[in-house]
């Protein structure tokens, strides 16, 4: 049993020594080892952060360190604990300590910690996915200063209310969902993830309209964020707004780089708006500036094969499926492109790879129950017409469920 402070760092120098292997230079940790010097536990400091609040909802960031068995946390409300008689951190000590927070506070200081990076983009379905799931809400802006208010420690409730409208909404209750949600943009309005998830959820259950107006009002209330923008973008082009998915979305692409989420957004709204050549342009320039930018290509082939040019769409979408052989949309155009050309059966085996990629592609799912059907293989069409109707949101594919009933006659 080691009664002395350990940190992860250390695991690795008292492996190496345990095998007699001179530690790297680089390695800050220590030897466990029974027999090696130790220094003075006070001597010891441990730095720690959660910055995940911070990135995604706007709440304070969270660092701190351990020093001996004396653990600061640095929020607007901080927090000092003496491990050693209080390893439960329910005592809080920093007003009664307040020359030990200090020089907690000076330890940490000199710890010269980074502030989180920039995030990692994720493709426009996987956030949809994650953002569903409640790991993601894309990027709060950062505050010069944090108060009382934005403590993590006073939001739990808000916290809380997030996990049970994901939870509601994935057992069917929408309408629990939906209020859980108008309840945290009420609580917060200055959290962009409230109207994020409350419009994700009004747009997958039919509510085109609702699901804009929720996040026009995270605007009016100033809870946004490029992907709040990004998302609003979205749905006026598929609502048939495009000309004003471009104005929303124009300024947030015109940096260097381009925010790659928005200019794929307004590539689409271009298109949508018969603007082809300015969409190309848009996912162009979007691999000028990443040349392995998978939704790109998947763009590109999807505005060529809208406008006919089937050689074009191919090049692209192959692209897309050598740099990420996971790509369903890059699969799913692929099967249309093998489906105009007379190759039904490379068409078919394209879409199960598109539905075994991404069940939730109700895309190639219609594409691939449909095109069954309609080549005779009734009994092969049948489960995937049936998981059509039983799975697809209502809202973007109300008049597919309901061409799809007629095939399977329901109605």
């Amino acid at each position: 049993m080691e009664n002395r402070p350990v940190r992860l760092i250390d695991i690795a120098p008292t492996i190496l020594d345990a095998l007699q292997i001179d530690p790297l230079p680089a390695f800050h940790g220590r030897s466990l080892l029974p027999g090696t010097a130790q220094p003075e536990d006070s001597a010891v400091t441990s730095y720690f952060e959660a910055m995940s609040a911070m990135l995604n909802r706007g709440w304070a960031p969270l660092s701190g360190v351990v020093a001996g068995r004396e653990k600061y946390i640095e929020l607007p409300i901080p927090e000092l604990y003496d491990l050693a008689s209080d390893p439960a951190e329910r005592t809080n000590l920093v007003e009664r300590e307040p020359a030990r927070r200090r020089a907690l506070e000076a330890r940490l200081q000199d710890l010269h910690a980074p502030a989180p990076g920039d995030r990692y983009t994720e493709s426009p379905e996987v956030a949809q996915q994650l953002q569903a799931l409640g790991y993601t809400s894309g990027s709060a802006r950062r505050k010069a200063r944090y108060t009382a208010a934005d403590d993590p420690k006073n939001l739990i409730v808000l916290d809380q209310l997030i996990q049970q409208g994901i939870e509601a909404w994935q057992h069917g209750k929408r309408d629990d969902a939906l209020a859980i949600y108008e309840r945290v943009i009420d609580e917060r309005p200055s959290m962009a993830i409230g109207y994020r998830n409350r419009a994700l959820l009004q747009w997958q259950n039919g509510d085109p309209a609702g699901a804009i107006a929720t996040l026009e009002r995270a605007f009016r209330n100033d809870a946004v964020e490029p992907g709040l923008t990004t998302q609003l973008g979205s749905y006026l082009a598929e609502a048939g707004r495009p000309s004003d998915a471009i104005a929303l979305l124009g300024p947030v692409v015109a940096g260097t780089p381009a925010d790659a989420e928005a200019a794929n957004a307004l590539g689409i709204a271009l298109a949508r708006a018969g603007r082809v050549e300015e969409s190309l342009a848009t996912f162009r320039r979007l691999l000028q500036d990443n040349p392995n930018n998978v939704q790109a290509y998947e763009n590109i082939g999807t505005a060529e094969l809208q406008r006919g040019n089937l050689a074009a769409a191919r090049e692209a979408l192959e692209k897309a499926a050598a740099l990420d052989p996971r790509s369903a949309r890059a699969q799913n155009g692929l099967g249309v492109i093998a489906s105009r050309t007379g190759r039904q059966d490379e068409a078919f085996a394209h879409w199960r790879r598109a539905v075994e990629l991404a069940p939730q592609d109700f895309d190639a799912l219609f594409n691939l129950a449909t095109e069954l059907q309609h080549a005779g293989r009734t009994a092969e069409a049948r489960p995937y017409l049936e998981r059509f109707v039983r799975e697809a949101p209502p809202g973007p594919y109300r008049a597919d469920v309901e061409k799809i009933k007629r095939m399977l006659g329901h109605g």
